[in-house]
Order: structure tokens, then C-alpha cells, then sequence
């Protein structure tokens, strides 16, 4: 994983509450963040009014890369916890890159990770829950790099778009085939090939 943090003098640091919105759908910016501490919700508002979770950040990556050249922000970024942040202005990061070409690599990989995730979810949107919920923990996993989760059920729901009656049908399912084993917020992924083969059923 590249390692920002020979790069951060170059940003503002900011260390924000928990509820605190970093940027709206709609909103212009001209910089991208870093997140050194914390969680991070990215939320999109949809037509009906509903504010469906498309993604979680976690410390060490990069939000809002899209926003750097003054595009209109797409989704909203929540925090759901204290988090310590460092934002990038294009004017810094414009001069930081000209110092260490490999900082630009990183972000044009990281905005391309990003963009890719969003397709993804795009081809998802309207698939059952099955292979919705499948895609969400896998892609967790894959941030957190373990196997133990820790994440509330009514986010889950927020992110598929369903009940949570309808994603607890779905996780008593997996119990009893020992997908998955759930202790209070905590979900332990016991096989993973047949959540990849879950998932992997997307049309």
C-alpha cells in the first residue's frame, strides 16, 4: 500500500466530529482528502429521495479525488466517527507532484479504483439481495483485509436499498450454510469462494 504520509506537510490538516459532512452532492470543490483517522460514509441521493451508502472509507485512502479540477461533487461524505482528515488543494498537490511524480501515479490509480467501484455498483443496482449483500462484504473484507466485520445492520440496508427484515432472510440463509457467522455488529466470513460465486451471479 503506498504510504502518504511523506506527503502530508503539502495538506491541511483537520480533525472533525462525527456527523460532520465533508461534501454534498452538488457541491464544487477543488481538492481531494486523505483519511488518517477515522470512517467515512459516501451517500448518493437518488430520484425517489432516498440516500442509498455506495461505499466506506477507511484510514489511509483517499476521498474526493473526481472533485480536484472543480467537477461537481456526485455522492456525500459523512463521517461516522471523530476523524482526522488532510485535504489536498490543487494548487498544493499540483506542486507536490512536480516534487514526486509517484504521488500523481498513486492518485490516478486511486481515482481510476474509484471509478471502476462506481461501475460496479452501477451494473449491481438492481440485482437480488443475494448478490448485493455479497458484493458489499466482500468489498469490505477487502478494505479491512479480514475476515471478522464490524458494521451495523441498518447500514447494510442502506447500501443494498432493502429492509432490514429483507437482509436478515438473507444472513439466516447464510448461518445455516456456514457463509457467514454473525455476533451482534460483528460478521465473520467463513467461505469466501461461495460468497465470490454469490456474487459472481450478477447478469
Amino acid at each position: 500500500m503506498f504510504d502518504w504520509s511523506p506527503y502530508l506537510d503539502h495538506a491541511e490538516k483537520r480533525s472533525l466530529k462525527k456527523g460532520k459532512v465533508l461534501f454534498r452532492q452538488g457541491d464544487v470543490l477543488n481538492g481531494f482528502y486523505f483519511l488518517n483517522e477515522g470512517k467515512v460514509m459516501i451517500s448518493v441521493l437518488r430520484e425517489d429521495g432516498y440516500d442509498r451508502i455506495i461505499d466506506l472509507v477507511f484510514p489511509d485512502t483517499l476521498l474526493g479525488e473526481q472533485l480536484i479540477d472543480g467537477n461537481t461533487s456526485f455522492t456525500t461524505a459523512t463521517l461516522l466517527m471523530d476523524s482526522t482528515l488532510y485535504y489536498f488543494s490543487k494548487e498544493r498537490f499540483e506542486s507536490l507532484t512536480e516534487q514526486y511524480p509517484e504521488v500523481s501515479r498513486e492518485f490516478s490509480c486511486s481515482l481510476i479504483k474509484k471509478l471502476r467501484m462506481l461501475a460496479k455498483i452501477n451494473s449491481m443496482k438492481n440485482a437480488p439481495i443475494d448478490i448485493q449483500l455479497a458484493h458489499f462484504l466482500l468489498n469490505l473484507r477487502e478494505k479491512k483485509r479480514q475476515n471478522a466485520l464490524e458494521v451495523e445492520q441498518k447500514l447494510i440496508s442502506n447500501y443494498i436499498g432493502k429492509s432490514r427484515v429483507a437482509v436478515w432472510k438473507v444472513l439466516k440463509d447464510w448461518r445455516l450454510r456456514n457463509i457467514v457467522v454473525t455476533s451482534g455488529k460483528t460478521f465473520i466470513i467463513k467461505d469466501i469462494e461461495a460468497l465470490r460465486e454469490i456474487e459472481s451471479a450478477v447478469k
